[in-house]
């Protein structure tokens, strides 16, 4: 532990107050908002407050409580990852690699977007064979099927496909401050940057945010506008059973569905052989009137069995919010933007300091509960 770190940012509240103090305002608002009037966004930690937990302190056992967790024939030291998070270089310079290094050192699993600011081939070199690689279909075949195999050559044995981007989304807020590819700079923006001297600098050294995986398909002398028309026309946003299943039978890793919420699509993965599924509805980002993971997690375990690995994000701020999403049916959690806040406030000491933190409430909780596994949270849950 750092206790001068520990002193300055004691919790996740801390970091992304800390974080919200160095980056340009209309990039924060990009990592905090939501869609539409952002229902779904304040469910997401509405529904986690909701769930409590019955203490129980009286036991002959000499409790020490082990976060160790199996899935996909590894174990980990702990329940939790970075989910893939698209333009992460945008948030923080070089957030994607930072955050890589660090998680993977700790022997957590790290999950890369496709539209990350860093290749599959860079972070895999730091990471070995804990990348797990996220993967957009796309209308171009050849693009596809070459992304699976870079990601199979760069040792990744996860593949997560996400699915729950249907169509091109409007988020009002970065409509408002002209967030786009290229960007669209004003007077409030540029204010903003010069006021983020440590962001400001480290994008100078770093250089314009470009999606890495991705450059070797744009056309040969594109400027950023033609990248950036050509990089949106080759997301296929509808993926059908049968595309599922083409990429089921090309990937020979674990294969695992991103964005699933209802029992008809968790029970298709699973006739499909999909390995995992991640019970999520994309933080809040996608669809306002959308459930959030505590609401539909214990029935998709219940239709789809306990064999079956379901992994689930949304809203996490704490071990104690890992500890609920496991009660309610998960066996892994994925988290997005305290990430970003840890290495915002603090680079690579943050992200380290984040894990720790998450570690300790982790155990703090079970010893409260007097359980020695999350194995046993289920029994402990009591809404």
């Amino acid at each position: 532990m750092n206790n001068r770190l520990d002193t300055r940012l004691p919790s996740i509240a801390y970091m992304e107050q800390a974080a919200k103090r160095r980056i340009p305002r209309f990039v924060f608002e990009f990592l905090q908002s939501g869609i539409g009037a952002e229902h779904c966004l304040k469910r997401n930690r509405d529904t986690l407050d909701e769930i409590k937990f019955l203490p129980q302190y009286l036991t002959n056992e000499s409790i020490a409580p082990s976060l160790e967790t199996s899935i996909f024939g590894r174990t980990f030291p702990a329940p939790f990852a970075p989910t893939p998070i698209g333009l992460s270089g945008l948030m923080w310079p070089r957030a994607a690699e930072i955050i890589a290094k660090n998680t993977s050192a700790k022997g957590l699993p790290v999950g890369l977007s496709m539209w990350a600011t860093a290749s599959i081939e860079e972070i895999a070199a730091m990471t070995g064979n804990l990348l797990w690689y996220q993967l957009l279909c796309t209308t171009t075949p050849e693009i596809e099927n070459d992304l699976i195999d870079r990601a199979e050559a760069a040792g990744c044995e996860v593949l997560i496909v996400t699915v729950d981007i249907p169509t091109i989304t409007r988020r009002e807020k970065d409509i408002a401050n002209g967030l786009s590819v290229p960007p669209h700079f004003n007077m409030s923006t540029l204010l903003q940057i010069s006021s983020r001297p440590a962001w400001a600098l480290g994008m100078l050294q770093a250089g314009i945010p470009r999606f890495k995986s991705l450059l070797r398909y744009v056309p040969e002398n594109a400027n950023i506008a033609e990248t950036a028309r050509f990089l949106a026309d080759i997301v296929d946003v509808n993926v059908t059973i049968d595309k599922l299943e083409t990429i089921r039978k090309r990937w020979t890793g674990q294969l695992v569905v991103k964005g699933i919420l209802g029992i008809d699509d968790a029970l298709c993965c699973k006739e499909l052989g999909v390995d995992g599924i991640v019970v999520s509805n994309h933080g809040g980002r996608q669809f306002d009137a959308a459930p959030t993971a505590p609401h539909v997690l214990p029935h998709i375990r219940d239709a789809v069995g306990p064999d079956m690995v379901l992994m689930a994000d949304g809203g996490v701020r704490s071990g104690l919010d890992i500890s609920r999403l496991v009660a309610c049916g998960a066996d892994f959690v994925l988290i997005g933007r305290p990430f970003i806040y840890a290495v915002a406030a603090a680079g690579a000491n943050g992200v380290d300091h984040l894990i720790f933190l998450l570690q300790e409430e982790l155990r703090q909780t079970l010893a409260q509960l007097g359980s020695q596994t999350h194995a046993e949270l289920q029994q402990r849950r009591i809404l």
